[in-house]
């Protein structure tokens, strides 16, 4: 016990340690706060219910203990943590939400503490009940999971403020400890999607659970302690423990155990007598009538696509996107204002219409972008060049001729130009790419042939002999261009009467 009561001091001054960086985190966050509810339209309800989630100091002393301590990536986790939260609603998973099968037997509860304060969560197996068919476990656990962690959270932060208020030595409890029950414990689910799922919400709650201690393992279950070794990480690991029934007084004082597990305690749960489930889960908050949608600056979470404009039936209603600024209110792009939505709507709708080699070219120095497109339409057939001709004029080209005119404008007397001197680079530039792309395109067009003379390169010596054959096979593919791919075989016999060096 004194390894729990070390951990427990030292947690505590950590804690004080990183006050000032817990502060830093909570007034990041309150910043966030406006931008969150502007962009889902949060209802009152969820802003108190928000701001009593930034206002959990233990909450965000745990992000940044998992995070070591580096004051961005815990905010940018827990920003997105937030987000998370509002857009699958978990303020909302309360008892009303969570299926009956779950609440009607003691299959999960919290009572009592352990001897270093740590509220007890024991979940008994044996009343788990079996997922109905063609229904996924991953989605049927899940609520109940969320709705468990999420009163050990406001469980927590309460035990702690309650310390604090009493003027307790050491006051922040900060982690649970659990009780897992296998006693006849039937089929139990052992898909690995399924323990996957729960590490990822496990995450979202850093540091919640602390130690757990799995009673009744017999040898039947240790195939699903294998796979479950595989996701879990070495620091979750060391938290698993196996002890005997008459190890628990070790923990917990033998009159705060269950009768169940060895203790001398007669409590038997139910609903109505959970002091914890109907203080902090009770009762659901009025969901607004919205759509939840993710942000494209999310940087943790599985989401990238946030719609730019929402059409409605009778309507065009322009909605600014909500990846205008980043999650440091840091704007992405410039916001100057538009005579009206509708004019905005409008051009919206006709950059919609531009083709993606179009768009991917807008962004792209005239110059560069016009060596990328003669490239491209090098490598073309002829076949798609002429169905590109009768869609019309490409955007790119209209733009590169206003460039081109502009340049010629630029360059029409360099002498009275005071940027002479760039002006003659410019053009110098211009005439070098323009060569190398015919040489390019002359090596596309005789590719055939171009091998065959790297090959009498690297096997003649006589260099003037070597330039007349190849001057006489260029014009033999000029004069009979269907003759390409049989001009390989016979040029290199030709080209090799001579001497040869190997």
């Amino acid at each position: 016990m004194d390894v729990y009561s070390k951990r427990h001091i030292e947690s505590n001054q950590l804690y004080k340690q990183h006050e000032r960086a817990i502060d830093s985190i909570h007034s990041a966050v309150q910043r966030e706060i406006p931008r969150l509810i502007h962009e889902f339209d949060l209802s009152i309800q969820e802003m108190n219910a928000l701001n009593d989630f930034i206002d959990d100091r233990a909450t965000l002393f745990r992000f940044l203990r998992k995070n070591n301590y580096s004051l961005p990536t815990a905010l940018s986790l827990l920003l997105d943590t937030i987000r998370w939260r509002i857009i699958a609603d978990i303020d909302n998973i309360r008892i009303p939400s969570v299926a009956d099968e779950f609440l009607a037997e003691p299959l999960v509860y919290f009572h009592k503490t352990d001897k270093v304060n740590r509220p007890i969560l024991i979940i008994n197996l044996a009343h788990l009940p079996k997922a109905p068919a063609g229904t996924d476990v991953s989605e049927y656990l899940t609520p109940l999971v969320i709705f468990v962690l999420e009163t050990a959270r406001l469980l927590l932060w309460d035990t702690c403020q309650e310390r604090m208020k009493a003027g307790v030595e050491n006051p922040m409890v900060l982690e649970t400890l659990v009780l897992v029950d296998f006693k006849d414990a039937n089929s139990l689910p052992t898909d690995i999607g399924l323990l996957k799922s729960f590490v990822t919400l496990l995450r979202r709650y850093p540091g919640v659970t602390g130690t757990v201690n799995l009673i009744n393992f017999g040898w039947m279950y240790q195939g699903l302690w294998q796979m479950c070794k595989l996701v879990l990480s070495n620091e979750a690991k060391a938290k698993v423990n196996f002890p005997k029934l008459k190890d628990l007084p070790v923990l917990i004082e033998k009159h705060d155990i269950v009768i169940d597990l060895g203790g001398m305690d007669t409590y038997q749960w139910s609903l109505s007598t959970d002091a914890y489930y109907t203080k902090y889960r009770n009762g659901l908050l009025p969901t607004p009538n919205i759509s939840r949608r993710s942000s494209s600056s999310s940087i943790y979470y599985d989401t990238h696509n946030s719609p730019l404009l929402n059409m409605t039936s009778t309507g065009e209603k322009l909605t600014r996107p909500p990846s205008s600024f980043s999650l440091y209110n840091t704007p992405l792009a410039s916001l100057s204002p538009v005579a009206s939505h509708a004019n905005l709507a409008s051009v919206a709708k006709a950059y919609s219409n531009l083709s993606l080699q179009s768009k991917l070219g807008n962004g792209m120095p005239p110059r560069f972008r016009t060596t990328i497109k003669q490239l491209g339409d090098m490598m073309t057939t002829s076949s798609s060049s002429q169905s590109t001709e009768e869609q019309g004029i490409p955007s790119w080209m209209l733009s590169e001729k206003l460039q081109a005119i502009q340049n010629n404008s630029n360059n029409s007397n360099p002498r009275r130009s005071p940027n002479w001197f760039l002006n003659l680079f410019f053009k110098f530039e211009n005439t070098a790419r323009h060569i190398t792309l015919r040489l390019i395109k002359k090596m596309i067009r005789y590719r055939g042939t171009l091998y065959w003379v790297i090959a009498c390169i690297l096997l003649r010596n006589g260099v003037q002999e070597l330039l007349q054959q190849v001057l006489l096979i260029m014009m033999e593919i000029m004069l009979k261009p269907t003759a390409q791919n049989a001009v390989g075989m016979r040029s290199l016999l030709s080209l090799t009467t001579g001497q040869m060096t190997l």
